[in-house]
């Protein structure tokens, strides 16, 4: 019985990070931004009171006005009613949350202080790595789907935890590390990195471990990729889930070295296409050392 759960909660929680990874999952997000009833109150107006002032970043302010992160957000409710109890506080304190949550936008991890320093920064980084600035600002804010996403990938990281198949627990890591890492979504990337490196530092088959991570980058790679490529989300799903599980599939026949040595040689032999293509002058040479 415990291992039928742990594969349930291993596939849905591999199924719905891939899902918010691809282009729909914006959609998906916006279909659940209204379970919360938005009409403004007395805590909200005091929360949006700066921004509405001052209209400081736009679409985007909830990262600059000092007001939506969590605990910013807890020191605008305590102040909104001069007389309200604890309890209405903390009540309305966790609507106002969730209404926020509840949005493709999110919350805020935490908040800029400094605007111009922060548009320079991310100008920059865009810029040399061609990362877009959409996915900078995604990757420092939480909405209620990839919190969702985050629980459903703990509960299945704790249920292979301790679990003798390190491979499996390697590529379950990599798979949600991977769609965290594509879906900018920060909490399950953090969540999945730890426990890959947990697995790296307790498994004693490095060849097991290596062979798990790849099949599962690869797997929720050719996913993303896949899915990615239709307009129609159906298509697209039901498209990416052949050919991530016929590649799998593939993986399992082959040993890591072959797969290892095929990638080294491909990656050098193309390492002047990739940089022209990306645009990363430096990237040739770092491609060209990596044998």
């Amino acid at each position: 019985m415990k291992s039928w759960v742990k594969k349930q909660f291993n596939t849905l929680s591999v199924a719905v990070s891939g899902l918010l990874a691809v282009p729909y999952g914006k959609q998906l997000e916006k279909f659940f931004s209204n379970i919360i009833n938005e009409t403004p109150t007395v805590y909200g107006k005091t929360i949006d009171k700066f921004y509405n002032e001052t209209h400081i970043g736009g679409a985007l302010h909830r990262l600059f006005d000092k007001s939506h992160s969590p605990i910013d957000m807890w020191e605008k409710v305590k102040v909104a009613v001069k007389d309200d109890t604890k309890l209405d506080e903390l009540k309305n304190y966790f609507i106002e949350l969730g209404k926020d949550l509840q949005t493709p936008m999110g919350i805020p991890l935490h908040s800029i202080q400094d605007k111009a320093s922060y548009d320079k920064l991310v100008s920059a980084i865009s810029d040399k790595f061609l990362i877009k600035k959409s996915w900078l600002y995604d990757l420092q804010t939480v909405n209620l789907l990839e919190v969702f996403s985050t629980t459903l990938g703990v509960v299945a990281l704790f249920f292979g935890w301790k679990k003798k198949d390190k491979e499996e627990f390697a590529e379950l890591c990599a798979s949600l590390g991977l769609a965290g890492a594509v879906g900018a979504n920060p909490l399950l990337l953090i969540i999945a990195l730890v426990s890959l490196a947990k697995s790296y530092t307790q498994n004693k088959n490095k060849n097991k471990f290596k062979k798990g991570t790849l099949r599962g980058f690869v797997g929720m790679g050719s996913f993303i990729m896949t899915a990615s490529l239709f307009s129609s989300p159906l298509i697209g799903i039901i498209i990416g889930l052949a050919v991530a599980i016929s590649v799998k599939k593939s993986l399992k026949k082959l040993e890591f070295q072959e797969i290892y040595d095929w990638f080294k040689e491909n990656i050098t032999k193309y390492a002047d296409t990739i940089s022209s293509a990306t645009g990363i002058t430096y990237l040739y040479k770092k491609i060209k050392n990596f044998v």
